[in-house]
């Protein structure tokens, strides 16, 4: 694995060839909590290769203060680098909806949110399989998530790639998982977030053949230059 200190808090690319790839994971602070362990654990579930994007702040279209990259500049910026997989899981969505990135205004409507991801969708092409993990917020944050998961409903009938991992579902009868500000993530909430996220690699992921190649074939290339 390698790291890139420049371009955001955390990004680690893997070229090892394993059951479950190529995929790249985008995301934001809700997923930092256990950064370091992911490129591990993303190992031993046979996910590879792999990149992981991971910055506080980020956007999922938008341009913002001095943030860093947003996620469409991050898929590009990816592909600069030689990594342009088939498969793409995205964890994103907060800091669009709390106002944190520049004009336009907040995205609280569910048309909006159509609005905030359809570039990153043109961006990744229809040709690849997108998973993006929907919100799950507690209080006053409830609301938002919830509007923010109602945009993200409609995106599949235009987009047939898209795939949505029910993240709000499956943390819904554990508020204990959650941080005061009600959609960070404190303790046990981080491993289970990281375990979802894992989980929702390996389902993306394309299935690679793993052992020798038929008789009757060549071997495969190699994988792609990082």
């Amino acid at each position: 694995a390698t790291a890139e200190a420049s371009p955001g808090p955390f990004i680690r690319t893997d070229t090892t060839v394993r059951e479950h790839g190529p995929v790249m994971f985008l995301g934001d602070s809700v997923s930092l909590g256990r950064a370091r362990s992911l490129p591990q654990e993303l190992a031993a579930a046979g996910v590879g290769p792999f990149r992981v994007d991971l910055q506080m702040g980020r956007s999922i279209s938008r341009d913002h203060f001095g943030w860093g990259r947003n996620a469409v500049q991050a898929v590009r910026y990816a592909r600069s680098k030689g990594f342009d997989p088939p498969a793409f899981v995205v964890a994103l969505g907060w800091v669009d909806i709390l106002a944190w990135a520049q004009n336009p205004r907040p995205v609280r409507t569910a048309s909006g949110t159509v609005k905030l991801i359809t570039p990153l969708l043109t961006e990744i092409g229809a040709d690849r399989t997108v998973t993006i993990l929907n919100l799950r917020g507690l209080r006053k944050k409830r609301p938002l998530a919830q509007m923010f998961n109602r945009g993200l409903a409609l995106l599949p009938e235009q987009w047939p790639n898209l795939r949505i991992a029910d993240w709000a579902s499956y943390s819904r009868n554990h508020p204990g998982w959650f941080q005061g500000d009600g959609y960070h993530l404190c303790g046990i909430g981080v491993v289970r977030r990281q375990g979802f996220a894992v989980k929702t690699l390996v389902e993306t992921a394309p299935t690679i053949p793993v052992g020798p190649p038929p008789t009757d074939t060549t071997p495969s290339e190699t994988p792609p230059p990082q």
